[in-house]
């Protein structure tokens, strides 16, 4: 069928006929069939997999053929591998670890080759020399059997052996090597001398002795000479543990007055040292007036500085001029407290235990002394008020400048002599001219120490390089009083 579509260009155009015709299917030009072009990139496909199987079997080392080495040589290897065909070049020369790993030889085939197929081996006598000079080598693995045909080479590794500890001889002192100090730049020592072997160090050898810092002189203080020993003595607080407790010693590092060597803040009583729980006694007797926690009522600079506390007001009063002053013994960082506010108690009754509450480094009892009144600005030695153990007794120093004013800080040993040798000594710290410490009323003192025993005694020290001396006698149960001014 024929149709005409009129095409309109513009108006002068002409009419063009056009005409188009319907085909039947059946005159379309025949194609590839299907299959054929499916089969078409699978026979490419087919050919590329031959061609690498080829290159690949044609590569594939085999029986008889060489065998290219990392370094470049090639090494042929027979169709039967026998004892000699392995050692320790062949095996370093195909790139296999090192030869401290163990070899294990797995058979792949159990047939056993031909006998045409297997070539004699005739040994010679360089190469049997080669094998004896293998085997003997560490380093060197041999196989005593011949193989099969096919063999499976495993490298195992395994750990290095440990070679066992050699022990190191004894050198003799003067064999070792010298070691010289090198000083800093700009500084010469002396040569150091060497002493020969035999020779002895003539005379005694000096010890260094440190300097005192120069110490300044304090306030004015007493100046008057106290009474007699057996008139002015005030042994009035028992020891405060029972005899079975393992300490009944206070420390003589922290003493009263003293900061124990710029560590602490002034002392204002003594510490005991006592496992913690240890029981403690009430030295005299008297009227509790404080029992527990100080952070209620102020007892120390701050609260809760002596923790759980037990202060008692003595029943006995010391005589001063023409009045009387209370006196408290106060018993710091129990652990436990076993009285109350108002009890009254008697020596050997028990107020507490020992512990660490408040501000303390390990269990220990703080005692101390107040005199007038229950605060920390009243605070006394408690040495002259412990009643001394056994036979000992107390010394008080009064250490003064030429116009009377005390020397704070200064130390000075006290030290027993028996046959030229001392057996005993302890240092006396002069009290601090801080936090208001001051003297026993009785005594007058600036320092002092108990626990002495009887006997004759020497205290020596320096102030400010001024060498000072004085010689003195303890006698049982009693305060010895001595004074000592310098020439500054």
């Amino acid at each position: 069928m024929q149709q005409t579509n009129p095409y309109v260009a513009g108006e002068d155009s002409p009419v063009i006929p056009t005409s188009s015709a319907i085909v039947p299917q059946d005159s379309v030009p025949s194609q590839l069939p299907v299959l054929a072009r499916w089969l078409q990139p699978m026979v490419v496909r087919v050919g590329l997999l031959g061609i690498m199987f080829f290159a690949v079997w044609w590569m594939w080392p085999r029986s008889g053929e060489s065998w290219r080495t990392a370094a470049g040589e090639t090494e042929v290897l027979p169709a039967s591998v026998g004892p000699a065909s392995l050692s320790a070049a062949a095996v370093a020369a195909r790139n296999l670890p090192s030869l401290a790993q163990s070899v294990v030889v797995s058979a792949t085939a159990t047939a056993e080759p031909s006998p045409a197929a297997v070539p004699s081996v005739t040994k010679t006598e360089p190469e049997t020399q080669t094998l004896a000079a293998a085997a003997a080598q560490p380093d060197t693995v041999i196989l005593e059997a011949p193989l099969p045909t096919k063999v499976a080479v495993v490298l195992v590794p395994t750990a290095t052996p440990t070679a066992p500890p050699t022990e190191v001889p004894a050198q003799n002192a003067s064999s070792l090597p010298q070691v010289r100090m090198i000083p800093a730049v700009g500084i010469k020592l002396p040569p150091t001398r060497t002493p020969s072997a035999g020779s002895t160090p003539s005379g005694p050898t000096p010890t260094p002795t440190a300097t005192p810092l120069p110490i300044e002189p304090g306030r004015l203080w007493s100046a008057f000479t106290p009474a007699p020993a057996p008139e002015n003595d005030h042994f009035w607080i028992g020891r405060p543990f029972l005899p079975s407790a393992p300490n009944q010693v206070s420390s003589p590092s922290y003493q009263f007055g003293s900061t124990a060597g710029n560590r602490y803040r002034p002392h204002h009583g003594v510490d005991m040292s006592n496992p913690m729980g240890t029981p403690v006694l009430a030295g005299a007797e008297g009227e509790v007036v404080h029992a527990g926690p100080d952070d209620v009522e102020l007892l120390g600079p701050y609260n809760n500085f002596y923790g759980n506390t037990v202060v008692i007001r003595l029943e006995r009063r010391l005589t001063v001029g023409d009045g009387q002053l209370d006196v408290y013994a106060l018993y710091g960082h129990l652990s436990q407290v076993a009285v109350a506010v108002g009890q009254r108690v008697a020596p050997g009754d028990v107020v507490g235990a020992v512990g660490m509450t408040g501000i303390a480094i390990g269990p220990h009892l703080h005692l101390e002394v107040r005199l007038g009144a229950n605060t920390y600005r009243h605070s006394v030695n408690p040495y002259l008020w412990l009643h001394p153990m056994g036979d000992q007794g107390a010394v008080a120093v009064r250490l003064l400048t030429a116009d009377g004013r005390t020397w704070p800080g200064a130390r000075l040993t006290l030290a027993r002599f028996e046959g030229g040798a001392a057996v005993w000594a302890r240092q006396i710290e002069t009290y601090l001219d801080t936090e208001n410490i001051g003297p026993n009323p009785a005594w007058g003192e600036n320092g002092a120490m108990d626990g002495a025993p009887p006997g004759s005694y020497v205290l020596v020290g320096s102030v400010n390089g001024e060498s000072i001396r004085a010689e003195l006698t303890v006698n049982p149960g009693q305060t010895t009083f001595v004074e000592i001014r310098t020439r500054q």
